[in-house]
């Protein structure tokens, strides 16, 4: 159990990681009133390509039955359970954190009506991102060591994607959990925001 875990450790922070990166950009493009030059739209394409990264955590946890039934007690199920609870949220956090310092510049420059279909638009792109992730074994790091590759591999499978019923459903149904889950955090943090309100 504890090589369980440990290993668990090391893909799940190098996972994390790459999910902290599109924040990270977030953090930089996002501030209200940064002039969007030259740098600003190249940034934003990067965050564009790596924050599927951030939800792609969800899909990890195919992970959790094999290594469950592995374990040889409950008490070692519930640990793994937590482990990839935390993970998870994380993820979800980060993600979370992404698409509201979006809205907040959409909101500052008066763009608010475009929050949420800005909002949705990432999200379908990044349930297209996880599919093919997930199911092609693709990576956003392919973006820079293998474009051609990965250009002829998602044109290829993308070719029809209304006659895509796999990608369809795989779309369809991860956008909608990602969609009630930002909403569920952007709930949390406005009721956290006037909590404090209330407290001064």
């Amino acid at each position: 159990m504890g090589l369980v875990v440990r290993t668990n450790t090391v893909w799940m922070t190098v996972n994390l990681l790459l999910a902290a990166l599109p924040f990270i950009l977030a953090l930089v493009l996002f501030v209200p009133g940064r002039p969007r030059t030259v740098a600003w739209w190249l940034g934003l394409g990067t965050f564009v390509v790596f924050l599927p990264n951030a939800p792609y955590v969800l899909t990890d946890i195919i992970h959790l039955s094999g290594q469950s039934r592995r374990t040889g007690s409950t008490l070692h199920v519930g640990l793994l359970v937590a482990e990839y609870a935390a993970f998870m949220a994380v993820g979800l956090a980060l993600y979370g954190g992404c698409l509201f310092l979006l809205r907040r510049r959409l909101q500052a420059e008066g763009f608010e009506r475009w929050r949420w279909p800005a909002e949705l638009a990432l999200h379908a792109l990044c349930s297209v991102g996880i599919f093919l992730g997930r199911v092609l074994r693709l990576n956003s790091w392919d973006v820079v060591r293998r474009p051609g590759h990965l250009a002829e591999i998602t044109l290829t499978r993308l070719q029809d994607p209304f006659g895509n019923r796999q990608l369809i459903g795989f779309v369809i149904v991860l956008c909608g959990f990602l969609t009630i889950a930002y909403c569920a955090f952007y709930g949390f943090t406005a009721l956290a925001a006037t909590s404090r309100g209330d407290r001064r």
